[in-house]
């Protein structure tokens, strides 16, 4: 297995430019696009292997011209922008909406991959399903192959503590189990600080009989809880609510936030890579 370079970022569902009165929305778009072309260009430059995207929108009115995994998605698709900016290399993307946001968003999750997906499914994990409501939850999860391995990358945005984040991790957890491969990723906005209790819940649950390793914290041990959310009306306070988890047993080379000073979001972006030194039991399935 070779080197992963992951990315994960909270992309705020179009909220940085102000979608001005007289607008169209192939006017909002574009004054959107120099965000996204930054992002793109970091996916490029820095050789990124998978990039796990939360809050990723798509305008609830405008139309669908093409499907991706029995999906419906459309042009001004937050994710399916990102991959067609990309230059220079091939990339593929997965995407699926959680539920509606700002009142003209359909608010998602999705990922963009150097390797081609063979499978891509998606499931709720909050109590609330109805796509009118801010607290139903759904994850992505995307298969790649690696050489023989397969790797299942798992995108996630959950609840707060008080919305029923443990049930939400516990029912990804038995997700994971139910699939049977005990190499993944799993990456996104946790809504849970660094160090809070729910945190040690995360770090402390096994899976397959392994716990799941914090690759920032691991790779940046006198600063574990720098933070990667800026703040907002809901929640003033600048925490660390974004995380890349992968199985006890990899090997973390390196890991920084990014976006901390060109901001393209309210949150700040983690990379990381990491290497799988122990053999799957999962080879060629």
């Amino acid at each position: 297995m070779e080197t992963l370079r992951i990315l994960t970022l909270n992309l705020h569902t179009y909220q940085e430019v102000v979608f001005e009165k007289g607008d169209t929305l192939e006017m909002f778009l574009g004054k959107y696009k120099p965000i996204q072309q930054k992002i793109a260009n970091f996916i490029v430059e820095n050789d990124i292997d998978f990039a796990f995207f939360q809050e990723a929108g798509q305008y609830i009115d405008d139309l669908s011209d093409k499907e991706v995994f029995g999906i419906k998605i459309k042009k001004s698709n937050y994710v399916r922008i990102l991959s067609e900016l990309i230059a220079g290399k091939e990339y593929y993307f997965a995407w699926d909406i959680s539920h509606y946001g700002f009142g003209v968003w359909e608010e998602g999750l999705g990922i963009i991959s150097s390797k081609l997906f063979v499978e891509f499914e998606s499931r709720y994990v909050s109590k609330e399903k109805d796509l009118r409501s801010f607290y139903s939850r759904k994850i992505v999860r995307a298969r790649v192959r690696d050489g023989d391995d397969l790797i299942d990358l798992y995108c996630v945005h959950l609840n707060w503590k008080e919305v029923g984040f443990v049930e939400e991790f516990l029912n990804l957890v038995n997700w994971i189990e139910e699939i049977g491969n005990d190499r993944f990723v799993i990456a996104g906005d946790f809504n849970i600080p660094y160090g809070s209790e729910e945190y040690q819940f995360v770090i402390n649950t096994k899976i397959f009989g392994k716990r799941l390793i914090d690759t920032w914290a691991i790779a940046n041990p006198e600063k574990p809880a720098q933070p990667t959310f800026r703040g907002d009306i809901l929640s003033k306070a600048s925490e660390r609510i974004d995380y890349i988890f992968i199985p006890e047993g990899w090997e973390v080379k390196m890991s920084e936030i990014v976006f901390d000073k060109e901001k393209v979001s309210d949150h700040m972006g983690i990379f990381c890579e990491v290497f799988n030194k122990c053999n799957s039991k999962n080879k060629g399935a």
